[in-house]
This record gives C-alpha cells, structure tokens and sequence, in this order.
C-alpha cells in the first residue's frame, strides 16, 4: 500500500475515533467535551498539507457561514466596553470555528462510520440514562435534593442529547428493516427508543419536553406532505393527539391549583383542640393543594411541636438554607392539615425528613415519577409572582424578569444592539429602570436565544446569524436531510426556553451533529424518502 494511501486511511481513522470519543463523553462530562472538541480539530490538521487544506475548504465553502457567526461576536467587539467579559464570550463562541473546521478539513466517513457513530451516540446516552434513572430512585443515597442534579450534565442540554438520540434510534430501526439485519437489531434500538423517552420525561425538563414533542410534530408534518400519496388519516389523529395531550394535561393540574377550599370568617374554628387561638390571613392568595397556606395557624404549638420532632429548629433555616417555619406550613397545607400541634404530630418521618430538605409540598415526592409536581410548581411560581411581583428563587418568574429586561434594552438597541461583553452593565441598567425585585445575583441575560442575539447584535446581527445558519443547507443540498432538519427544529424550539447556543454543552453538542449531518451524511440520510416496500407499507 502507498505512503498516500496509508496517510489517507490514518486521517480516516483519527477523524472517525475522535468522533466516536465526542459523543461518547457528551452525556458524560463538560470538561471531556472541550477535551475532546480541542482532539476534533487538531486531527483535522494533521497528516495533510496546506494544500489539502485548501482543497477541503474549497470544496465545503459553506463552512465560512458557520465561521461567519463567530465574526459577527468580533465585530461585536467595536463597542465593548468590558473587554474581559467580551474575551469571555469570544472564549464560547471559539466553537463556532473549533468544530465546523475540525469536521469539514477531515476526510468523508463512509456509510458504515457515520452510523456507527451515532450508534455509539445512543448507547453512551442510554448509558447514562440507566445512571440518572438511579441517581433519581436513590436520591438520598447521592445526596440529590434537586430533580436537576440528577443528570452528569446540564439536566437540560442532556434533553436534547436524550431526544436526538430517540430520533437517530428511529433512523437506525429504519436502516435495519431495509438492510434486513433481523429482529434483534431492530428490537434493541425500539427498545433504547421507548427507554429514553421514558427517561425523558423523567428528567422533567420542560423545555426538551416540549421541543422533543414539537419535533415529532414537525416529522408528522413533514411524512404529511413528503410522502406525497393519499392523507393519513390516522397520522392526523396522532398528531392532534400529541398536540392536545399536553394542553389537557397542564389545564387540568391548572385547575387542580385553583380550585381551592373556600373559609368563611365568621365560621371557621377559632381555636386548636388544646385551646390556642388561630391566626388567618384572609386576605393571601397563598395556596398549596387547594388549601389555604395563612389560614388555621398556631406558632405557639408549631414551634413546640416541630422543635420536639426535629433538630432543625422551628426559627431557623432548612439544609436547603429555606426557613423551616414557611416550609413547614406550606408542607403543612399541601396534606390539608391545620398548622397546629395536632397536624405536626400526624406527620410521619418520612414528611420530617421531606421538610428539613427544603421540600414545601409532599406530592414534589410522592408523584416524583409524573410531570404533575413540574408542572405543579411552575403555575405556583407564576402564581406567587403575580401576587407578589417577587421573582427571586422561582425559574419562570426569573425568566419573566429576564424577558422584559430584554424587550427594554431591544427598545434603545433594536438595529446593531448593545456589542460583545456589555451585556451585564445594560441588563443592570434595565433593572434598575424597571424598578425590578430581582436580586442583584439573580440578575442574568434572557433564556431565550434569540432575545440574545437582538439584544447583543440588533435585528441586523440576528438575521444575519439565521442565515448563516440555514444557508449552508440549501448550498450542501441537504435540504432533504430529515435527520439534520430534525436537529435544528430540536434547537429551534428549544431556543424559546434558553439561550443553548451561548453555553459550552449546548453549543458543543449543536455544533457537532450540525456539522456532521451537514456536511458527512450518507446518501441515503442526505435524500430521505418515506418509499414503499413491496407490501405497500413505509
């Protein structure tokens, strides 16, 4: 064998292997991801010469788009004013050129390599799904008090990991059945599929959720009109299905919020069984499961009968830093108990313990496995924030806070935006004007990546980085690619709910499949057809 051709099949190899170490480390590790993204592209430029290089570079000229993203944060950099938060964001970014380059100057992998790769990507994912799904059953055991801790990665980015992963599981069931490689293969990757989703909704991440399900819709829409024969019926059906289930759900868990038990002053108990007064606050809209938080309670036997119960004192604060007095009353209201001697003695240890955690209601424990707790939760946070207009602590209403503070800065920066690195004094700027709750350490950019981009580089800067984006698709002739479509509507939604291109895992992981299927997606991915088989079916 020739020197060119031993140099051509070692350029192959460290390509596909550096690969196969990304997606394995993915779900694992954020500092293995850099490790790996820095391998990605210096293999890229070995074993070659410039030349070579050029000649790579020619033949993809779409990758200077995906550069260009990055040249939009330098040219952002004209007007900063804090440059070493500027360098900061500069330092994310760099992926934009890391990744795109490490992929495009490495040779093509062949068919066999590309699925082989993500199938290693859905079993180091499933991996460690099985690991979250028993840090979840054995919280206590790791020392887990928060559903988001679970996760070895961001619990949001690792969504998006786990519904990509579904997705290419589909895609591998499909190349199974058409390569007749039997019932196993086909049964395992069906298998990994149902798991993940499972495990999906466990990880209770409403924005992978709700981008998982608008991606299946989009791939209903997209069977709909490419397959281009008589409408399916049932495929309607399904679709409206997925589309109302969710909205069903969340209405009822709405109603359940605000159906609450009703008190009339001139008839409610005055006093506990052992003859102290009651105290109510008739007029707090503070609720927990239908019942009243500030109705029915006696401090005086509370503080006796916790502090008897449990070396957390009733004045003091919680292992979560909560005060174990409001936690204990609101737990207190979520069993319909009055907040007396009486209803603390009817707890059993395990509710102690749930309190001294931190934990307000008992179903956040008792329906851990069901997204009602999540669900539950988010409508209490927009509830206390419309009572209070207090958004500190609580997920939604911070975004709330993060949102209007946007929309003010966008007000006075709508065309070129406020630059690279200046984002913190404007955002504090906007707080202040907007006479916000928010504390000073809670005070961030907007979760919404597109906010970002127009508050950062103006309605010209994102409409530039959106074609950067998409034009590549339309110049490698992808525009068929279902599984590279698939991946940005996935983003795309995701996007509403936070700003996954400025963080290392999101960017990483996007830029990484968005590469690959861009620019090394066998033929069969790069013009996929919904085709019949001789019986007729897809």
């Amino acid at each position: 064998m020739s020197l060119k051709n031993n140099t051509a099949e070692l350029r192959e190899k460290s390509f596909y292997y550096s690969l196969l170490l990304f997606v394995i480390v993915l779900p694992f590790s954020e500092a293995f991801v850099s490790i790996a993204g820095a391998i990605l592209f210096l293999q890229s430029l070995l074993f070659q010469p410039i030349t070579d290089l050029k000649k790579s570079l020619s033949r993809h000229k779409s990758v200077f788009y995906i550069l260009a993203i990055f040249g939009v944060y330098l040219l952002g950099m004209l007007h900063t004013r804090d440059f070493a938060l500027s360098m900061y964001e500069l330092k994310k970014a760099a992926f934009w050129i890391v990744i795109p380059l490490g992929i495009v100057l490495s040779p093509r992998l062949s068919e066999k390599r590309f699925y082989k790769v993500i199938t290693v990507f859905c079993i180091a994912v499933t991996v460690v799904a099985i690991i979250v799904a028993i840090r979840f059953v054995f919280k206590s055991a790791f020392n887990i008090t928060d559903f988001r801790d679970i996760s070895l990665v961001s619990h949001i980015r690792y969504s998006y990991q786990v519904a990509l992963a579904i997705f290419c599981c589909v895609f591998l069931v499909i190349q199974g059945v058409k390569e007749n490689r039997g019932f196993k293969h086909i049964a395992v990757f069906i298998a990994i599929a149902v798991w993940l989703v499972l495990l999906l909704f466990l990880l209770k991440s409403i924005t992978g959720i709700i981008a998982f399900c608008g991606t299946v819709c989009f791939w209903g829409l997209y069977y709909l009109f490419a397959a281009k024969e008589k409408v399916n019926y049932w495929l309607v059906v399904i679709l409206a299905i997925l589309v109302a289930l969710p909205l069903l759900y969340t209405k009822s868990v709405w109603d359940d919020f605000y159906s609450v038990e009703k008190l009339d002053p001139q008839t409610v108990d005055k006093y506990t069984a052992s003859g102290n007064p009651y105290t109510f606050n008739f007029d707090s809209q503070e609720k927990e499961n239908g019942h009243w938080v500030q109705s029915y309670i006696c401090s005086e036997e509370l503080r006796k009968e916790w502090n008897n119960r449990s070396d957390y004192k009733y004045d003091s604060l919680n292992s979560n830093g909560f005060s174990n007095r409001s936690t204990l009353v609101r737990y207190l209201a979520s069993r319909g108990l009055r907040k007396d001697s009486a209803g603390v003695s009817e707890l059993t240890e395990a509710d102690i313990k749930n309190i001294e955690q931190g934990i307000a209601n008992y179903i956040y424990v008792e329906k851990r496995f069901s997204l009602y707790p999540r669900i539950y939760e988010t409508i209490w946070e927009y509830d206390r924030y419309k009572a209070t207009g207090n958004p500190n602590g609580q997920s939604l209403s911070q975004r709330i806070e993060f949102v209007k503070a946007s929309l003010e800065i966008i007000k006075s920066n709508i065309w070129f935006g406020i630059g690279t690195g200046n984002w913190k004094a404007e955002y504090a700027k906007a707080y202040d004007e907007l006479g916000s709750k928010l504390k000073e350490e809670n005070q961030r950019s907007s979760h919404n990546q597109y906010l970002n981009y127009i508050v950062k580089f103006g309605v010209i800067g994102f409409v530039l980085i959106m074609c950067m984006l998409l034009l590549p698709v339309f110049i490698e002739s992808q525009e068929r690619n279902l599984l590279l479509w698939l991946l940005m509507v996935l983003i795309g939604i995701a996007n509403l709910g936070d700003a996954n291109l400025e963080t290392h895992m999101g960017l990483s992981f996007f830029c990484l499949f968005y590469s690959l299927f861009l620019w090394h997606s066998p033929e069969e991915i790069k013009n996929f057809t919904f085709q019949k088989n001789r019986n007729g079916k897809i």
